[in-house]
């Protein structure tokens, strides 16, 4: 099973006085040999725009462990965030936790399929030509 792909995701914060809203986020990942690397854009919570982040990691069997780490967020967004989940047994949603010193929440990843499904119509198109 490899999860290079692209994924669409949301985490929440936990239910506390200031925390904030459940985020919606687009993760690019390349799986190699059980390393995962990418990015991951979100909507920034601090001001207008977008907040771009990179992601290291590793896939084992369905666990699947990464950081998160901000470039050029501001302040707010200085440390790098673990998230430790687990990959659904088809391989297209991973589950879990973020962790970031005294904070955590939930997070769910739901693999595009899309692109999967474009190529392979255009395969059998190919193949009836």
């Amino acid at each position: 099973m490899d999860i290079s792909g692209k994924w669409d995701g949301v985490f929440a914060y936990p239910d506390v006085p200031d925390a904030g809203p459940v985020t919606p986020f687009v993760a690019e990942i390349v799986e190699r040999d059980g390393r995962i690397s990418g990015t991951i854009l979100e909507p920034h919570e601090f001001r207008s725009g977008t907040a771009h982040a990179s992601l290291e990691g590793v896939r084992a069997g369905r666990t699947v462990d990464f950081l998160k780490t901000y470039h050029a967020a501001g302040a707010e967004y200085e440390e790098p965030v673990a998230y430790a989940g687990s990959l659904s047994a088809d391989g297209n949603i991973i589950t879990g936790h973020w962790m970031m010193s005294d904070w955590s929440g939930p997070f769910e990843m739901v693999r595009q399929l899309e692109v999967a499904i474009a190529s392979e119509a255009q395969a059998a198109v190919n193949s009836d030509a």
